[in-house]
């Protein structure tokens, strides 16, 4: 009986962490798509109603936070031009924060209004949680709080930086920490040893300025990383940096793709469907209906849903045909997530709109303002929304 409870722990314990690791980096380890059950359809942020907790930030930035166990990870960035920069951690349940580390910045944190220098997401696994700041500088911690190593990456390259700000966030891949490094300087990326922070290999790219950020996929189950910018799409080994075909395509350099069945999907002009596999393959579709510049795009159960100036657009993944559109107030900068049969989209003034996944026509299910401007790409955890606003981090359960 002991040696059965044991197991029984074991196995919720396992279950618990294969949840979370569903969301240790960008958009979750399944483009912006959770198995999370349980979550909440109507909040009220101002009367506190489906508010499990909130915390205030201790500065800027429109990173997301992303999960490991029972922890959620963030960056911000704070004083005289943003100079002191952030990690921090929270425990998932109660809200509260288990440690703060901060450090100067390096690099230049000359931005538009709109970013910050906690732009790009970190991502974590059970060794720690690895941090890029728009700024280059680099850092990783134990989940403890425990600095591992920081880099400089504008020390090592000199001219790396735009006067917008950088925001590619980081992907893990072939026992390497991904970094796409894509501006107006020496410009590249790089798998750096998430143990030790050095450099293990590098590959040059041409100088432009890209917010994308790499994806980590299974082809043919091996890690592989797909990366965009404004110029295409390419596929890259991550153990040893070798890119293993480059196709080339007017995308948008800022939203990211999405994957479903094998099929990558693009944001660009148009919007390009491709399979996904170690040879280069022919375009699937193209479609000019899915116009995103800022949210990368869904693909579940046979749809690709994108945001577009005038609200949700949801179309066949095999052949590209417009099924619904859902008119939305925005502008939305945040990309949408799904999961319990929902996408939950944010405006940039704060308003949660929760939509139907699926169906012939659009059903938008409820519209929730949460009073705080939203840029960052929200998480999902088994009953859990996490928000990150301007000022506050949310946890929004069922009421």
């Amino acid at each position: 009986m002991k040696c059965l409870l044991t197991i029984l722990a074991l196995f919720l314990a396992i279950s618990a962490n294969v949840l979370a690791e569903e969301w240790n980096c960008f958009r979750g380890s399944e483009c912006g798509v959770s198995k999370a059950t349980g979550l909440p359809v109507n909040w009220d942020a101002q009367a506190g109603k489906g508010v499990a907790w909130k915390l205030e930030l201790p500065g800027k930035g429109i990173s997301s936070p992303v999960i490991v166990g029972d922890r959620v990870f963030l960056t911000a960035a704070v004083g005289y031009l943003e100079k002191r920069l952030i990690v921090l951690a929270v425990d998932v349940k109660t809200g509260k924060t288990l440690w703060k580390r901060q450090f100067a910045a390096t690099g230049s944190t000359s931005c538009h209004p709109t970013t910050s220098m906690a732009g790009p997401t970190p991502v974590a696994d059970a060794q720690g949680i690895y941090a890029l700041f728009a700024t280059g500088d680099m850092a990783a911690f134990t989940l403890d709080g425990d600095l591992k190593w920081y880099r400089s990456l504008v020390t090592d390259h000199p001219t790396v930086g735009n006067q917008v700000g950088m925001a590619s966030s980081l992907a893990m891949g072939g026992g390497h920490v991904v970094v796409q490094m894509e501006n107006v300087g020496e410009s590249f990326i790089a798998g750096i040893d998430p143990g030790t922070g050095a450099e293990k290999w590098r590959i040059k790219r041409e100088s432009s300025s890209t917010w994308n950020s790499p994806l980590n996929v299974k082809v043919n189950g091996k890690d592989r990383i797909v990366v965009q910018n404004g110029k295409g799409l390419s596929l890259i080994d991550p153990a040893n940096g070798k890119e293993i075909w480059n196709h080339k395509a007017s995308l948008v350099p800022i939203a990211s793709p999405a994957l479903l069945d094998g099929t990558l999907f693009a944001c660009g002009s148009p919007f390009v469907a491709m399979p996904l596999d170690d040879k280069p393959g022919k375009i699937l579709w193209e479609s000019p209906r899915m116009g995103s510049r800022h949210a990368s795009p869904l693909a579940m159960d046979g749809r690709v849903y994108g945001v577009v100036q005038i609200g949700l657009n949801c179309l066949d993944a095999k052949t590209g045909k417009e099924i619904w559109q859902q008119r939305l107030k925005g502008p939305i900068s945040a990309c949408p997530v799904a999961a319990d049969g929902k996408i939950y989209l944010f405006a940039e003034d704060g308003s949660g709109f929760v939509v139907k996944q699926g169906g012939e026509k659009p059903e938008l299910l409820a519209t929730n303002p949460l009073g705080e401007s939203i840029s960052a790409t929200p998480a999902l955890l088994p009953g859990k929304l996490l928000v990150r606003g301007d000022k506050h981090l949310w946890c929004l359960t069922q009421p």
